[in-house]
């Protein structure tokens, strides 16, 4: 199924709940800094760190919609599809998630979530390569790839609307990428 159908139908739904999410329910928005580990399906192995930004719209008491867009510096290692550190902007992993979510536990002080996100992430790599009379020719480009991804967070409230979030998240391996997130973030509920 083609990432556009599955954008606008989330979009569509998720906008069909918006009246519901204005009578008071909660908005949250957040960064956060996520060490993500990562295998390719050919071989090789991706490590990448950066920051996301996130935005959840709470719909009913316990579930809530979710949308993030983060940057990542990855560094891939044995395979030859990764480029090497001087091929690739210091910034070569983008990642897009958007998904729902549910609220498993609620206290005055901590929340427990578990969501559950389309993702779609690109990163820089190596397309093609052509060896012929001693002459390499080297085709790079931006590599896309879209799965699921599942995540339990915690929040743990410091003042009524800020808190800390701590999560861990696993995406599936659907076309190119298994992957395995750790993740520390500040919010604000308003």
């Amino acid at each position: 199924m083609s990432y556009k159908i599955i954008i606008i139908s989330l979009s569509l739904f998720l906008s069909s709940l918006v009246s519901k999410g204005q009578n008071g329910y909660k908005n949250s928005i957040s960064s956060n800094y996520s060490f993500y580990e990562s295998s390719h399906f050919s071989g090789g192995d991706i490590s990448a760190q950066g920051i996301d930004l996130s935005y959840e719209r709470y719909f009913k008491k316990r579930f809530f919609g979710t949308i993030s867009y983060g940057l990542y510096h990855f560094e891939g290692r044995n395979s030859i599809f990764f480029l090497e550190p001087e091929e690739m902007d210091f910034i070569n992993m983008r990642v897009f998630n958007l998904g729902v979510g549910y609220d498993v536990l609620q206290t005055e002080r901590f929340v427990l979530s578990g969501d559950i996100t389309y993702m779609r992430q690109s990163t820089q790599e190596l397309i093609s390569q052509l060896e012929s009379g001693g002459v390499i020719i080297r085709e790079t480009g931006t590599i896309r790839d879209q799965t699921a991804r599942v995540q339990l967070k915690a929040r743990i409230f410091l003042t009524k609307n800020l808190q800390l979030i701590p999560a861990v998240a696993h995406g599936f391996q659907l076309s190119r990428y298994k992957s395995n997130w750790l993740r520390l973030g500040i919010g604000y509920s308003f």
